[in-house]
């Protein structure tokens, strides 16, 4: 069991976090989320977070699997009105906020655009951003936060063994998911208020984190499969790969 208490004891938070919604068992978070927001029950920071989420996503229609009562798996909601440009770098802030929150807790994290979170190149947790767009500007976004903490090997699916790890696995011992939480909250809010003044700190920062800088890298675009040099992002958060001595610029697309 999650204490919802225990997460708000250790946040350092100005909004993000006083209101905390926490279901034993939850088909995903994401979905609740955005259920909330339409009912207009949501509110401007709230947090969703679930012992056993059962249908989590990831991108491209990919799952993402959870143990129950051993891994995280949470939203938060922003109700804000933002800019497209805003929207578009708020899963980076969220690839950082999850890297320093590892960085607090003793390890050496890396970020795979656009937001898979590695130890030692094995993916341990992912981000998943979802926005709901008015005219102009996007008028609410869920930031879906998936992290293994305490699995064992024996707790993942055959297929996954050795393409995921958990916090446990490469420390040795337990962490207090609660504590997570709190800390990683605590640092989403703090870059997310960098975000609105200096939107080129937090593309300096990702990059700072990111795992194949100045590497080759593999992709499908449009069905199409092709391979690059990853020298960053740009300013709109897109990739920026270098093909056949071309700098070309990929908002959405998953690096083999």
């Amino acid at each position: 069991m999650i204490f919802t208490n225990l997460i708000q004891t250790n946040l350092r938070t100005k909004i993000f976090g006083e209101e905390i919604e926490y279901y034993q068992r939850l088909e995903s978070t994401n979905e609740e989320a955005s259920e909330l927001i339409e009912n207009g029950e949501a509110t401007h920071g709230m947090i969703i977070i679930t012992d056993h989420q059962f249908k989590g996503k990831g991108r491209s229609g990919n799952s993402w699997f959870m143990s129950p009562s051993k891994g995280i798996a949470m939203s938060l909601i922003l109700l804000e009105s933002l800019s497209f440009k805003i929207a578009r770098l708020i899963p980076l802030v969220a690839g950082i906020a999850m890297a320093k929150t590892l960085n607090n807790r003793g390890f050496s994290p890396k970020l795979k655009w656009p937001n898979d979170i590695l130890l030692d190149k094995i993916k341990v947790g992912g981000i998943l951003c979802e926005s709901k767009i008015s005219g102009q500007s996007v008028n609410s976004m869920v930031i879906g936060m998936g992290l293994n903490v305490n699995e064992t090997k024996l707790d993942f699916p055959e297929d996954l063994n050795e393409s995921t790890t958990s916090l446990s696995i490469e420390s040795g011992h337990a962490h207090q998911r609660e504590l997570i939480v709190a800390i990683f909250i605590t640092y989403f809010e703090r870059c997310f208020e960098i975000l609105q003044n200096s939107p080129e700190e937090i593309i300096s920062e990702w990059t700072s984190f990111c795992g194949h800088l100045n590497q080759n890298v593999s992709f499908r675009s449009k069905g199409i499969l092709q391979s690059g040099l990853f020298k960053g992002i740009d300013n709109f958060g897109q990739a920026r790969i270098m093909i056949d001595g071309n700098e070309r610029m990929f908002p959405s697309i998953v690096l083999d």
